[in-house]
């Protein structure tokens, strides 16, 4: 079983908006113990700067592809984590959704998205394992290659 300070010590911070909108917002159900956290979509960002530009299967390759998504979640489950309180501890991811950036004749979209799910199971063991869809799009916000956005549940209790 991870503890919540060897998982803070393997994400990055928890990245900032690169507009009007929040990170992560974390819900508490009405009437229960814990709730949802919903993040925004993350790219695959290092320090606020973009690592990873282009179409895959035409600029970038799926290795490529595979490294950026796995960026991309760390800053989804960063983001997730830092949206709860001191009361409130993270649980397990629920729902991953990536787009990726793919040019017209490529279908690898779920090998792609093989890279954030391989690097949750990393840092959550079976918490890391969701439900997934991949999906392709023609472009992402600044010509991104992948965007991924998580849907985690926490429950009450100090970290």
């Amino acid at each position: 079983m991870r503890s919540e300070e060897s998982l803070l010590a393997q994400l990055p911070i928890a990245p900032r908006p690169q507009g009007a909108y929040v990170p992560a917002i974390a819900h508490q159900i009405p009437g229960e113990e814990g709730g949802l956290v919903m993040t925004a979509g993350m790219t695959p960002r290092i320090d606020g700067t973009l690592q990873y530009r282009g179409q895959v299967g035409r600029e970038l390759d799926l290795a490529t592809a595979q490294a950026a998504a796995s960026i991309a979640v760390g800053n989804a489950l960063a983001a997730a984590v830092a949206s709860l309180g001191p009361d409130r501890r993270f649980d397990r991811v629920l729902r991953l959704i990536v787009y990726v950036n793919a040019g017209p004749d490529f279908e690898q979209h779920t090998a792609v998205a093989d890279g954030a799910s391989s690097r949750l199971r990393e840092l959550l063991g079976q918490d890391g394992d969701a439900a997934r869809a991949a999906v392709g799009v023609t472009s992402l916000p600044g010509g991104a290659c992948v965007e991924v956005e998580l849907t985690c549940a926490w429950l009450a209790g100090n970290r």
